[in-house]
């Protein structure tokens, strides 16, 4: 085993020492920026209208994570503090060992402007959600391009600012800029045991979330011969005289996604420094860490989220004629990764671990396709020929297969069976309550 870790951090270490003489941008850098990845680069941006022969549009369901955001507390410190530090050692060392392209960009960055700690959505996050919802209206305009009446729409959103303003974002896009005075949205709840179950589920929080054992694999990925070769490597590259943290690298990895997200039209300086091994390294202990926290290693993280696919087959089991066409939920990562294990979606053939980083090159769980800022989940109902009724299946916008239905548009009965076990077994309190 020791033999095989050499090897790869061997030929690891050689790929590294193989880039051009200074270190410039990775071209296909914004394809590996984890959870912090702005929409814009998995969008669909094909709007044609989504149409089946036989069958008419009748019900849309739809939960929604926020738009690009800004930092929490920690990475605001750490750029306004700790980065600046770096930046100047680096500075200092720009003539003899640094070896970066870009030394001049490094030298005039200063802070961004978008940056602070209270995690409120940005101007990019606000595109997002509006453009969100005007490609959804194109695609079922039987749905959702009709004017706006307090009984046919729902929208609800967590009680924070992000999640608020992603709402009035998305409806606008729905309605217009004149007729969103008239949306009425549900007060948020403090907590919220639909949109952000997790947060009062107490096994999982115990035994999961802050579980030390939980985060066993990530850690030792965290202290693995690959990752300090990368640290080492990395640190030289700037012409410092020490080696960076593991969480002075990964913090300027996270703020070189910030400043991707919140610039339509200019390359971070801080996403320069790393290479493509780089990259793909940092992305996967993210990966890792989310497959631990809210993926398929622990059943409760995803079992879950019952409370919310039962909560879209009551709103779809309703035949009332004057129930609502769409309801609309806007939420936070957590509740879209454990919503996407529920469904069985992007699930690996071999679990994510600290030590098959390299063999796990193309795996699926990859946040940064699965959980960018913007990331949703739909199911729109059809009603079809011979009174059959039929649900489609989206992730970003995209028509997704799930096991079990060959076809995009699966029969409402076959999806309900595939998910019978969670839906009659979905005892959020027995599952969630600590013993």
């Amino acid at each position: 085993m020791l033999v095989l870790v050499t090897v790869i951090v061997c030929s690891f270490i050689g790929h590294i020492h193989s880039e051009d003489q200074c270190n410039g941008l990775y071209k296909d850098y914004s394809q590996h920026l984890s959870s912090k990845t702005p929409y814009r680069y998995v969008a669909n941006y094909n709007t044609e209208s989504v149409n089946f022969e036989g069958c008419k549009a009748w019900k849309i369901w739809l939960v929604q994570r926020h738009g690009t955001r800004t930092p929490g507390k920690e990475l605001d410190q750490f750029v306004k503090d700790r980065l600046l530090k770096i930046q100047k050692d680096i500075l200092n060392n720009l003539m003899s060992e640094c070896n970066l392209c870009n030394k001049d960009e490094i030298k005039s960055w200063t802070p961004h402007e978008e940056i602070d700690d209270l995690k409120r959505l940005t101007k990019e996050g606000e595109d997002e959600l509006l453009a969100i919802a005007e490609r959804m209206q194109l695609r079922f305009p039987h749905l959702l391009n009709q004017p706006y009446e307090n009984t046919n729409f729902l929208f609800r959103f967590t009680d924070t600012q992000r999640t608020r303003v992603s709402a009035e974002q998305f409806a606008t896009g729905l309605f217009g800029r004149n007729d969103i005075k008239k949306v009425l949205f549900d007060e948020p709840l403090a907590k919220d045991p639909l949109l952000r179950f997790y947060k009062v589920c107490q096994k999982w929080r115990k035994d999961v979330k802050k579980s030390s054992s939980a985060l066993v694999e990530y850690q030792q990925f965290v202290e693995s011969q690959l990752t300090n070769a990368t640290l080492k490597s990395l640190s030289s590259r700037l012409g410092l005289d020490y080696t960076l943290t593991f969480k002075d690298a990964k913090n300027i990895y996270t703020y070189c996604a910030f400043e991707t997200a919140w610039e339509k039209n200019k390359v971070s300086p801080w996403c320069s420094i790393f290479n493509k091994s780089d990259l793909m390294l940092f992305e996967y202990s993210e990966d890792l860490k989310h497959y631990l926290i809210d993926g398929y290693a622990y059943e409760l993280s995803y079992k879950q989220a019952c409370v919310l696919l039962k909560n879209a087959i009551e709103y779809f089991d309703d035949q009332d004629l004057n129930s609502k066409n769409g309801i609309f939920y806007f939420t936070h990562s957590g509740t879209i990764l454990k919503m996407l294990g529920l469904l069985g979606l992007y699930k690996d053939e071999h679990k994510l671990k600290h030590d098959n980083y390299i063999n796990m090159e193309n795996r699926q769980w990859r946040t940064s396709k699965i959980d960018p800022f913007g990331s949703n989940i739909a199911f729109v109902l059809y009603k079809c020929h011979n009174n059959e009724t039929k649900i489609l299946t989206l992730h970003q916008e995209r028509i997704v297969h799930l096991n079990g239905c060959k076809d995009g548009l699966c029969s409402y009965e076959k999806f309900k069976q595939l998910f019978a076990n969670e839906l009659q077994n979905c005892n959020f309190d027995e599952m969630c309550n600590i013993d």
